[in-house]
């Protein structure tokens, strides 16, 4: 009963990281449309972050664990099990609080602009709050995943994409408290600035993560300069931490034996997993050569 619920919560994360990342991917092929119709980047943020909550919900029926199952586990898998599910319903709970605050300040940009001037920093805090959440359990997850595989690959991309989302909700939301911070051409549309140029905030939040730097940002702006910095160096510390969590695996290359220095097994239920412990099974260790 319990590897079937630790197998349960396997499939339900490498179903989290295929789906946030095909979403990701066509958010941003389809970035080039979404200049012409601006309105839809904050729908795009929205699905986005709905896919990364929704996908490791409860609501969905395949991932509803049996209660009685999860009491009959050891203490300590019980609990580590306990506090996923809470976590799930505490993103479940942000996210509906960024859902009613993106509608407010959308309205208030068209109704009040001076009203979402204030309401920015409320936006700015929520949004920045609830992917960071969603990224810091996407790293959690991809650290304890038993093997080095595809999935893990997949669910490592999904969040260095989701650094760069991030970026563009933050640049966004500084757009519209100091727009002189930015070097934006007319946009030639009636829509508010902070609307309009949604979609050139996040090219220029992905040119940050990337290094590449943007002219979108002002060079002389003390507050592009600190987005940009901020952005550049959550996608750098991100993926150093990746890669030093997956040195760390073992690896699966279909019958090969892999030969890796073992470490402290992972204080995880994923660690009990048939395919980590067959994983760990494989591991030899090489002795030097005298």
């Amino acid at each position: 009963m319990t590897m079937s619920i630790v197998s349960s919560l396997l499939q339900q994360r490498h179903a989290l990281y295929r789906g946030l990342l095909a979403v990701e991917v066509v958010a941003l092929v389809g970035l080039r449309g979404l200049q012409q119709a601006p309105r839809l980047v904050s729908v795009m943020y929205l699905v986005i972050s709905a896919v990364a909550v929704l996908m490791d919900s409860p609501l969905l029926r395949q991932n509803r664990l049996d209660p009685s199952a999860v009491q009959a586990m050891p203490s300590a898998l019980g609990q580590r099990v306990q506090r996923v599910l809470l976590g799930r319903q505490h993103q479940m709970i942000f996210w509906i609080v960024a859902l009613a605050v993106e509608l407010l300040w959308q309205a208030a940009l068209m109704l009040n602009p001076s009203l979402a001037v204030r309401l920015s920093v409320l936006h700015l805090v929520v949004w920045l709050g609830l992917m960071l959440v969603l990224l810091w359990s996407l790293v959690n997850a991809l650290a304890e995943e038993p093997v080095f595989n595809g999935d893990l690959l997949m669910g490592a991309a999904a969040g260095y994409l989701l650094v760069g989302f991030t970026g563009g909700i933050v640049l966004n939301s500084l757009l519209v408290l100091d727009p002189a911070a930015f070097n934006l051409p007319p946009h030639g549309h009636t829509l508010p600035d902070g609307i309009a140029h949604a979609p050139t905030m996040l090219g220029a939040a992905f040119a940050s993560l990337t290094t590449v730097g943007s002219p979108v940002l002002k060079s002389g702006s003390l507050t592009s300069l600190t987005a940009s910095v901020g952005i550049t160096i959550v996608g750098q510390l991100y993926v150093a931490i990746l890669i030093a969590g997956v040195l760390g695996k073992p690896r699966v290359l279909g019958n090969q034996e892999v030969v890796v220095t073992p470490s402290q097994p992972a204080a995880a239920p994923e660690a009990e997993h048939p395919r980590g412990q067959k994983a760990a099974a494989r591991i030899k260790l090489r002795l030097p050569r005298r």
